[in-house]
Formats: structure tokens, sequence, C-alpha cells
């Protein structure tokens, strides 16, 4: 059977119990924390797909020091029923199948800023500029690449804004080579 399906069917289902548990917020949180730390930590991965040889008691334990907090009750069903059905190994692209339904379902839209250099209250103006035209919660992820040598780049699903002195030099040399290439 296709994993994306599974996972799809498993989140649909968990976001529904989360939904009528009105726990949805604290577990969106949690999984979105423990998706970062699947993708970063391989091992800690491993361990929690891993089948049944662990307990889910065990890997419950595992889960929580990784939070530095308790795990949601809702994270810790979800996980034993997973457990139970022999699926632990799609647990990972379930809660990322969950994070994305969250946020469609919430009406979130998650984006990144790249900037040569810290840009005060740019990320702000971002945020509240496509919060007033979609009226979505627009949360940007904020990075420093020195290599852009100025300006920024801005994503947001599917829309690319790249306004860095490195893509505008790069632009430039494109159009000098074209106009030299015609010459000759």
């Amino acid at each position: 059977m296709n994993t994306g399906i599974i996972a799809s069917r498993y989140a649909k289902a968990f976001l529904e119990y989360v939904t009528q548990e009105g726990a949805g917020e604290n577990v969106y949180s949690q999984a979105c924390a423990l998706v970062y730390m699947f993708s970063t930590l391989e091992q800690f991965k491993e361990y929690v797909e891993s089948p049944s040889d662990i307990s889910v008691d065990r890997k419950t334990e595992l889960l929580t020091a990784a939070l530095g907090s308790p795990v949601d009750p809702a994270i810790v069903s979800f996980l034993k029923m997973v457990t139970a059905h022999r699926r632990t190994e799609f647990f990972p692209r379930m809660l990322l199948s969950f994070i994305e339904q969250y946020r469609k379902q919430n009406d979130i839209m998650v984006g990144r800023l790249v900037s040569a250099v810290p840009i005060d209250g740019l990320r702000q103006r971002l945020e509240d500029m496509f919060h007033d035209r979609t009226g979505a919660q627009v949360h940007l992820e904020e990075n420093i690449d020195s290599s852009l040598v100025g300006g920024f780049v801005f994503e947001l699903d599917g829309y690319r804004l790249d306004a860095s002195v490195e893509s505008h030099l790069e632009r430039l040399r494109r159009q000098i080579v074209e106009k030299n290439n015609r010459i000759v």
C-alpha cells in the first residue's frame, strides 16, 4: 500500500480526534517539534519507528525527554494505536501529514525569510502584510545567510520574492554575457 495514503488517513483520523478533544494547538506545536527532531536526529527517528521490540512506554519516555516536557496524552494515545496496528514505521510521516492538514484546517501559512543581516521589523511587516491580504495566520522562519551579500529572500506557499544583492548581481552578469554573445 502507498505510504502516503497510510500516513494521510491516520493523520486525518488523528486530526479529527484532536479537534474533538480541543487539544489541537498543543498537539500541533509538539508534532512540529517532533518532526524537526526526526529530520535532524536520524537515530531518534529510527528508534521511534522501530518495530514492537521497544515498548510504547519507552518510546513515550524518549519523546518526553526530546520535547523537554510531558508529551500530550493525545500523541501518546496515537502512538499506542499506531503501534497496535504495526504502523510505527509511518509515525513520522503521519505527524508530517497531521501538521499539513492542521495548517490547512486552521488557515496557517508557514514560510521562510533569509537575509544577509538581521533586518529589524521585516519579518513582522511581511507577516502582517500577508495576513491582511489572505486572512491566514502567517509564521515566518527567519535565517541569516551572509552569502546573499545584502537584501533578502522570502518564500511562502510557493511564492518566492528574491530581493538579494546576490540574485541582482547574477541577473546583471547574465545580461552582460547575453549582450556579449550577440555582438560576436
